[in-house]
C-alpha cells in the first residue's frame, strides 16, 4: 500500500531539513582526513628526525660496535707477557744471553719473523751486516812480567776485551810504555815512543775510540785503558768499552787499581796478550711496512732486538722489542679487518727491530746508512720518505719512571728544523699522561739509543722509557706518589733498573703497571699522528732541512747504555 503525501507538507520539510546538513558533514569529512594525513605525515617525519638522531649518536658513541676501534685499546699486558715469556725461554735455550753472535739473538730475530709473516699482511725485509772483531772466544789472557816475576790476571774481574780491537796470541813479553796526560793529544804520544810497545792510558778527557785511534797512529803493538778511580764506580772493569770500528791492534781495559800497579811499576812491565775474537756476521734489522699509506711520508717505530752478554735481557731491551711486536701485529689486525670498520691512515707504518744496539746503534746507524745511498728506493726506505721516527728501548723498569724522550737535550750533529717536530712529539705523549693521570719525566735526546741517527739525519724523533741505571731521586719518588698513590711512586736513591745488564734481567725484573702504560701511549701516539691530515706540515712547519752526509759512526755511541764513553 502506497502511502500517501502530507496534504500539510511534513514531507517537503524533512527534504529541505537533509538538503541544509550535507556541506556540513562533507566539510566535517574533509577536516578529519587531514588531520589523519597530518598525523601520518608527522609521525613519518618525527620517525626519520629520531633515525637522524640515532645515526649521529651511533657515529660519536665511545662503546657502540660500529664505532672505529681505538689502537691503545687494543694492547693487552697479557699479549705482552706472553711474547716477552718467550724470549725468556729463547734466552734460556742459549746460555743466558740475547746478545749478537748467539743462538739467542738469531731466534730473537725468528721469532719476530714468524709473528709477523704467520699473524699479518704485513711486509716483511730483512737487512743484513757485520760487525767486526765484537765475539769473543774462549777466555781471553793477561799475563804481566815485573822484575822477572811474571803473573795471570783474571778476565771480567781484572780486565775484559775492548770491543771491535783485533785478537792476539803474543809469543813473547812485549814492553809496556805508560802514556802522559792520559793520551788525548798528539803531544802526548810524541812524548815516549810506543812503536812496538803496548800502550798503557788512564781513562778520561777525551772518548776511548779518540785514544785507540792514536795508539794505532804511533804504531803500538796493543793497548790497555784503565779506570780513573776518580768516582766510586770507576774503579771496576767495564765492560763493552768501544774502541773505534776498525781497530787492528788488541785493547784490554782494565780496572784502577791494575792500572795502577802497572804505573808504579814504572818501566820494568812487559805484557802478554792473547784472545780469539771474531766478526759477528748475519747481524740482522727486521722492517714490517704496512701495505696502505703512502710510502713517500712513512713513520717509523724502532726499538732494538739484541741484549748484552751478561744477561737474558729482558727489559733490555726484550720490553721494547716486544711491545713494538704487539704494537705491529695489532695495527695490523685493525687496517686489515674490514669489519672492524678501522679509518686507514693516510701514511705508511714501518716498524723495525735493530740488531747490535749494544755494541754501538749499529743497526740504525746502518739502515740510516742505506737510506741515504742513491741505491736506496721507496720500498726499501729513503731518508726523504721518513716523517718521524718513535724509539722504545727498556719499557719495563721494575722502579720506572716514564721518561719521555725530549730535545732539551740532542747531539750536536742535529739540524735545527727537526727540533720542532721533536717537541710536538714530545707534548703529544705529555698529554696523553696527563689525561690518563699518570706522571711523566724528561728524557733527554742526546745520546742513548737508536734515536740518535734519525734525529742527526733530520728526523724529528721520540719516544718513552722507564729509565735505565740512573738512579730515582726522592723527589722524583714523591712527584709519582702524589699522582699515583702514597707507596707507588717507587724506590728513591734505587736505579730505575736495578739488573740493567746483568744476569738478574729476567722476566720477573718487569714492572707490568708501566709497560702496558708506555705502550698503550705508543700506539696513541702512532694513531694520532697517521690521522693528521698533513703530518710534515705539523712536524716541520719551517720546512725540513736533511743531513745527507754520511756520517762517521764512531761519533755516535750509546751513551744510554754505556755512560763511562769518556
Amino acid at each position: 500500500m502506497t502511502t500517501p503525501s502530507n496534504v500539510d507538507g511534513s514531507q517537503s520539510a524533512g527534504v529541505e531539513k537533509s538538503v541544509t546538513k550535507k556541506p556540513f558533514y562533507i566539510f566535517l569529512g574533509l577536516l578529519v582526513l587531514f588531520s589523519i594525513t597530518t598525523i601520518v605525515l608527522g609521525a613519518v617525519a618525527l620517525g626519520i628526525l629520531i633515525n637522524r638522531i640515532n645515526s649521529m649518536n651511533t657515529e660519536n658513541s665511545p662503546d657502540d660496535n660500529n664505532k672505529s676501534p681505538l689502537f691503545a685499546d687494543q694492547i693487552k699486558m697479557n699479549d705482552l707477557m706472553h711474547h716477552l715469556e718467550q724470549l725468556q725461554m729463547i734466552a734460556d735455550q742459549s746460555n743466558g744471553t740475547r746478545a749478537i753472535g748467539t743462538r739467542g739473538f738469531n731466534d730473537t730475530l725468528d721469532y719476530i719473523t714468524k709473528q709477523l709473516e704467520q699473524n699479518t699482511n704485513l711486509i716483511v725485509r730483512h737487512e743484513y751486516f757485520t760487525v767486526k772483531n765484537c765475539v769473543v772466544q774462549g777466555t781471553p789472557q793477561l799475563k804481566s812480567q815485573i822484575n822477572g816475576l811474571v803473573e795471570d790476571y783474571a778476565y771480567l774481574t781484572d780486565f775484559a776485551h775492548m770491543l771491535f780491537s783485533s785478537g792476539a796470541n803474543f809469543d813473547s813479553f812485549v814492553r809496556l810504555v805508560s802514556i802522559p796526560n792520559l793520551g788525548c793529544q798528539d803531544s802526548d804520544w810524541m812524548s815516549v815512543s810506543v812503536t812496538d810497545s803496548i800502550a798503557l792510558v788512564k781513562r778520561g778527557v777525551c772518548a776511548f775510540p779518540d785514544k785507540t785511534q792514536l795508539a794505532e797512529k804511533y804504531r803500538a803493538k796493543g793497548l790497555l785503558m784503565y779506570n780513573d778511580g776518580t768516582a766510586s764506580d770507576r774503579f771496576q772493569v767495564v765492560q763493552y768499552v768501544r774502541g773505534h770500528l776498525n781497530m787492528t791492534i788488541p785493547a784490554y781495559f782494565l780496572s784502577y787499581n791494575l792500572g795502577m800497579k802497572f804505573v808504579n811499576a814504572s818501566t820494568n812491565v812487559n805484557i802478554k796478550m792473547k784472545i780469539d775474537v771474531r766478526d759477528a756476521e748475519g747481524i740482522g734489522n727486521i722492517c714490517a711496512d704496512t701495505s696502505t699509506g703512502s710510502k713517500t711520508k712513512t713513520i717509523v717505530v724502532g726499538s732494538h732486538s739484541d741484549g748484552v752478554l751478561d744477561g737474558s735481557g729482558i727489559n733490555d731491551n726484550g720490553s721494547g722489542t716486544v711491545g713494538n711486536l704487539v704494537l705491529a701485529l695489532n695495527l695490523a689486525r685493525l687496517l686489515e679487518t674490514t669489519s672492524l670498520n678501522y679509518a686507514q691512515f693516510s701514511y705508511r707504518v714501518r716498524f723495525c727491530w735493530w740488531g747490535a744496539e749494544e755494541v754501538g746503534l749499529i743497526g740504525s746507524i746502518y739502515h740510516v746508512e742505506q737510506a741515504l745511498l742513491p741505491s736506496a728506493t721507496i720500498e726499501s726506505g729513503r731518508l726523504q720518505d721518513y716523517l718521524l721516527y718513535l724509539n722504545y728501548d727498556m719499557l719495563a723498569s721494575s722502579n720506572s719512571n716514564f721518561g719521555i724522550l725530549d730535545s732539551l737535550s740532542v747531539p750536536p750533529e742535529t739540524p735545527e728544523k727537526a727540533l720542532p717536530g721533536s717537541d710536538r712529539i714530545r707534548n703529544l705523549f705529555q698529554q696523553w699522561f696527563n689525561d690518563q693521570k699518570l706522571p711523566w719525566s724528561q728524557s733527554g735526546m742526546s745520546g742513548g739509543s737508536d734515536f740518535v741517527p734519525f734525529l742527526t739525519g733530520g728526523i724529528a724523533s721520540g719516544g718513552v722509557n722507564t729509565g735505565a741505571g740512573g738512579i730515582k731521586s726522592a723527589n722524583e719518588r714523591d712527584q709519582y706518589a702524589a699522582i699515583l698513590g702514597i707507596g707507588n711512586g717507587g724506590l728513591a736513591n734505587a736505579a730505575y733498573d736495578s739488573c740493567y745488564h746483568q744476569q738478574c734481567d729476567r722476566i720477573n725484573n718487569v714492572n707490568p703497571f708501566a709497560y702496558e702504560k708506555v705502550v698503550k701511549a705508543a700506539a696513541y701516539a702512532i694513531e694520532y699522528m697517521g690521522r693528521l691530515n698533513d703530518l710534515e706540515k705539523w712536524l716541520y712547519p719551517q720546512g725540513r732541512t736533511m743531513n745527507v752526509k754520511l756520517f762517521n759512526k764512531n761519533q755516535f755511541y750509546d751513551i744510554h747504555h754505556d755512560p763511562d764513553l769518556f
